[in-house]
């Protein structure tokens, strides 16, 4: 079966929004509040993708999702906006757990790469991510993601929880 990458669409927040809150409910369980987790989060990041995905902001966004057999299976948010010392943010990275050990992940991030290096002379990007993610840090590490440091970022509910920064160079 063929992954295709693309460009997402307004009509895919609902696709975005399942995966990004199942992996939320399966990574951060003891990270994030239950309750939160426990709660509508579909609907909460349903609003949230729709937003993003119908907003003027957009343009300075790469949303892209991987399908298969017309179902995504994982998608990718760069945001160009980062921060200045840093480049350009991964914001999200999420592929459905069923799909995960394919690469998906891989051909995301460089399609997101390539999206970002078509934008401008971006010297390195970065990202957050929890500190209690271990498979996350495996992975982003494997593919040579540098830690960068560390602070703390709140979930929607405000529950605090640890970050490490990551940076890789863009070229």
């Amino acid at each position: 079966m063929e992954i295709e990458i693309r460009p997402a669409r307004t009509d895919d927040a609902k696709a975005i929004a399942e995966i990004h809150a199942a992996s939320w409910r399966s990574t951060y369980r003891g990270t994030f509040s239950d309750s939160y987790l426990d709660g509508d989060i579909i609907k909460e990041r349903l609003h949230y993708w729709t937003a993003q995905l119908n907003s003027e902001v957009q343009r300075e966004r790469g949303i892209l999702m991987a399908v298969e057999d017309d179902v995504c299976v994982g998608f990718i948010c760069v945001c160009l906006e980062g921060e200045q010392n840093w480049g350009p943010l991964l914001d999200n990275l999420h592929v459905r757990s069923e799909s995960k050990g394919q690469g998906i992940g891989r051909r995301l991030i460089e399609e997101g790469r390539a999206w970002v290096k078509a934008r401008g002379a971006f010297e390195r990007w970065h990202l957050w991510v929890v500190e209690a993610n271990e498979s996350a840090r495996n992975f982003y590490e494997h593919l040579g993601w540098v830690s960068s440091g560390g602070t703390v970022h709140y979930s929607p509910d405000g529950t605090p929880y640890p970050v490490i920064r990551y940076t890789k160079m863009i070229y």
